[in-house]
């Protein structure tokens, strides 16, 4: 009598067991979102990497899950948020993006999941799409003011579509579930919250059918330069999108939002030798060098700088020159 190999009834197990896990995407959310990226995605399927996977070489490109979101013309990477994915689910942000219908592509440790795969093979298929669309991205049409000390509250005005903020369940007051996630000013946190408090700084629509607003926000940080403003909504939104038209030409050439300058409070002593060599002390706040070094012009020539702290600055007066045409009499000081 005959007998089967035993390795056969393994291997057909084997097969079942791949069979059952085999990689597929099924859905995508939110279906729609902003020209300028930030809507965070989130795939569903099975067979992804999981987020604690063990990797001998951390800087491996293509280890663990990748996004790509692809058109009939272009392709776009979606930033994949690893502590979030798992093996059924993966959670990416999109990046800036024409307005287009792009189906989700994913691979998993540098392998493609085949078209196949996706939404059972039928390609283009709503439920494994992303639309960048116009009509779901916020704007900012116009920023006041455009320059100020850091800690300034500035103001914007555009299609902010929202005017809730610190609440995951409350509605806009227009009817739409979407709200403020975050605020940034030059890479920095801009509050919309005052200290120790509830209370917003400024954020309302036109009226209860408009997704027209104001936005308020107080600036953190010290940094003296140039920043530029933008917000990021929940829900099928997504990060803002500028006019042209808000961003300004600096005196350096720098196109910007808005700038920050130090404040000066106060001089001393308040006269000194024609010959130079006093003692200078310029009191103020915000004597920030991270761009380039501090520069003291006394009646127009260089004061030889000696120590420069966030509230203050000492350097040495240079000597008076009589035919120094930078400086100009009168009653206002610029």
């Amino acid at each position: 009598m005959r007998h089967l190999p035993l390795h056969l009834p393994l291997t057909f197990w084997i097969f079942l067991c791949n069979s059952a896990g085999a990689q597929r995407v099924t859905n995508v959310s939110p279906k729609y979102g902003s020209l300028n990226g930030g809507t965070r995605l989130t795939i569903a399927g099975q067979g992804f990497a999981q987020a604690n996977q063990f990797n001998l070489n951390s800087n491996d490109p293509n280890f663990g899950n990748s996004v790509t979101l692809v058109s009939r013309t272009r392709s776009i990477p979606c930033d994949v948020e690893r502590d979030s994915s798992h093996s059924a689910q993966i959670m990416c942000y999109t990046r800036a993006m024409p307005e287009d219908d792009y189906e989700v592509r994913v691979s998993v440790d540098g392998v493609a999941i085949p078209s196949s795969m996706i939404c059972n093979g039928n390609q283009w298929s709503y439920w494994c799409m992303f639309y960048s669309r116009s009509v779901r991205t916020p704007t900012i049409q116009s920023i006041r003011p455009l320059s100020g000390p850091p800690g300034t509250v500035v103001t914007l005005r555009g299609r902010i579509f929202t005017d809730v903020y610190g609440s995951n369940t409350d509605k806009s007051s227009n009817g739409l579930d979407v709200r403020f996630l975050r605020t940034y000013m030059g890479g920095m946190t801009c509050e919309l919250l005052k200290p120790n408090s509830d209370e917003k700084y400024g954020l309302y629509l036109d009226s209860d059918t408009s997704q027209m607003g104001y936005m308020s926000c107080r600036m953190t940080g010290t940094y003296i330069g140039h920043h530029n403003l933008s917000y990021i909504l929940d829900s099928d939104y997504g990060r803002s999108l500028p006019d042209f038209g808000v961003f300004s030409i600096s005196a350096v050439n720098q196109i910007a939002m808005f700038q920050t300058y130090a404040e000066v409070t106060g001089v001393s002593p308040s006269d000194g030798s024609m010959l130079g060599g006093t003692l200078l002390t310029i009191q103020g706040n915000y004597f920030d060098e991270t761009d380039q070094p501090a520069r003291v012009l006394v009646g127009g020539q260089e004061c030889q700088i000696k120590s420069v702290m966030n509230e203050g600055i000492v350097c040495v007066t240079p000597a008076y020159e009589r035919t120094n045409m930078t400086v100009f009499p009168g009653e206002e000081l610029i």
